[in-house]
């Protein structure tokens, strides 16, 4: 958990504030107006953008469940 709130702390507040507001609506499983796609892979992955950071998350029967945060490209490896 340390290393999402590094990453949120070195964010510009506008942007740490729609990353935070995409957090909580992943966790409500409410995706309208987020920009989510399946990934590939045998996994079933979701990642949602908001700017340059990407969401990763993974839907679960007991709710959404967020695997990693990080800026597009280094978040994928």
């Amino acid at each position: 958990m340390e290393k999402y709130k590094k990453i949120l702390r070195k964010l510009p507040k506008a942007l740490r504030l729609r990353v935070i507001k995409a957090l909580y609506k992943i966790g409500d499983n409410d995706l309208k107006g987020l920009d989510v796609v399946l990934l590939s892979g045998k996994h079933e992955f979701y990642r949602c953008r908001v700017g340059k950071i990407r969401i990763l998350f993974q839907k679960q029967p007991s709710g959404n469940v967020v695997m990693d945060i990080g800026f597009r490209g280094d978040v994928y490896k």
